[in-house]
């Protein structure tokens, strides 16, 4: 069901494609439940929390690559070039928002 909600997408009155179902997790006596709404007629608090969860899950996924390519970049430090990583996404969004294709995967 979340992954029939997640790809479930809609377009706005400017033309941007955008995914139409949040979701918001919430831990209750040691149990996770999962909360989605559709974003045109979810409360403000709910929207605010889906996308705050979802940064911080990007954090995370930044976070394990900059890990992953520091390990790798130790490994062979002196027998290849460093493997260079940028984390400020600031000209790929920028880029993406004036060919028209910012949107989710």
């Amino acid at each position: 069901m979340a992954q029939a909600l997640r790809s479930e997408y809609g377009t706005d009155e400017k033309g941007r494609r955008y995914r139409e179902n949040h979701a918001v997790r919430v831990t209750k006596a040691g149990v996770q439940y999962t909360f989605w709404a559709a974003m045109r007629f979810a409360p403000h608090e709910h929207m605010e929390r889906a996308f705050a969860q979802r940064r911080d899950a990007i954090v995370g996924d930044c976070s394990q690559l900059k890990t992953d390519v520091d390990a790798y970049n130790s490994m062979v430090s002196g027998k290849r070039p460093s493997i260079q990583l940028i984390l400020d996404f600031t000209e790929d969004i920028a880029e993406r928002e004036a060919m028209g294709i910012c949107r989710a995967a």
